[in-house]
């Protein structure tokens, strides 16, 4: 499910918008990791959509260490968040997924 704007008005009062801006170049590589990881991993040729993506990226976020770290601190309780901030990271990273080549170089000759 994409971001509501009622999801990004709760993160963005506790602070968990701010946190992804504080390290935002480190969330596009977990979330780029993560899509080609689902698109080695699908049929041949499928269209990787937004939702397939959170799918296997929420996994990742329940035991990524800063954001668990985070979550405790701000006593953020509920899984909601989890899914909450996955969805926040595909909005933000999603029209930057594909601007590297599969080597992590940047698709401009320079």
């Amino acid at each position: 499910m994409a971001l509501t704007l009622e999801a990004e008005q709760r993160m963005t009062d506790v602070g968990v918008v701010a946190f992804y801006a504080g390290d935002a170049e480190s969330w596009l590589a977990t979330v780029r990791a993560t899509k080609k990881f689902v698109k080695r991993n699908f049929p041949p040729q499928a269209f990787i959509r937004r939702d397939d993506v959170a799918k296997a990226l929420i996994p990742i976020l329940e035991v990524h260490e800063a954001f668990r770290d985070f979550r405790n601190a701000e006593k953020l309780r509920g899984k909601f968040w989890i899914k909450d901030f996955a969805d926040l990271l595909i909005d933000r990273t999603w029209d930057n997924l594909d601007a590297e080549n599969e080597n992590g170089e940047n698709g401009t000759e320079s």
